[in-house]
């Protein structure tokens, strides 16, 4: 049973390099693909590139329109979408809002 102590957060914010990243957490590495699908079939999101898995990190790149974001995960900040271009910082925000939509943060 999850307790509150358990139940997903999220934040809007920048990361390091100033770009837009939304992050949900905590969140299992083991539902990273499921999201992705889920995130693909919602917001027409192509990848542009292979998957990167490492012991604690996954990430991949998609392409919407001439929107680029990334679907990352790792063990500090859970699972974020990322901004790769200022022009993608508003499918971040659209992607963010259904995320906490879907899982009620």
């Amino acid at each position: 049973m999850k307790t509150e102590k358990d139940k997903l957060k999220s934040k809007l914010g920048r990361d390091a390099s100033q770009r837009l990243t939304y992050e949900i957490y905590p969140f299992d590495s083991e539902d990273y693909a499921k999201i992705c699908q889920q995130l693909i079939k919602e917001f027409a999101l192509e990848p542009i590139d292979k998957i990167v898995v490492g012991l604690d990190e996954i990430f991949q790149e998609y392409r919407c329109g001439n929107t680029i974001v990334g679907l990352e995960w790792d063990i500090w900040s859970g699972f974020a979408v990322v901004a790769k271009t200022q022009e993608s910082e508003e499918l971040v925000k659209k992607i963010g809002s259904y995320l906490d939509w879907l899982y009620d943060t």
